[in-house]
């Protein structure tokens, strides 16, 4: 079964952005639209001296990466963890045996 298809326009820093996703992925567009918009919001407070629209995105671009690699770090598991784990699963299965 084929996914549906889904024609949509995101405003981004005042400017317009035609896609097609999929349309169970709608949300999440638009949620990142919205975020994208907060936080450039947010930069262009700060009102530095000779900062263009893109110099503010860039900044925006920047403090999402970091946010996504911090998130990636917390949620990444060592191999060493996931033996572990594994061995600590097996020694309980273990002893519920018992």
């Amino acid at each position: 079964m084929s996914e549906r298809q889904l024609n949509i326009k995101l405003d981004i820093a005042g400017k317009p952005y035609e896609m097609t996703i999929n349309s169970r992925n709608e949300e999440v567009y638009r949620l990142a639209a919205r975020e994208i918009n907060s936080r450039l919001a947010a930069a262009q407070q700060s009102r530095v001296d000779g900062f263009s629209i893109q110099d503010y995105m860039a900044v925006v671009a920047v403090d999402l990466m970091i946010s996504n690699i911090r998130l990636m770090r917390k949620n990444d598991v060592e191999e060493g963890d996931l033996k572990a784990l594994s061995e600590l699963a097996e020694r309980l299965s273990k002893h519920l045996e018992k």
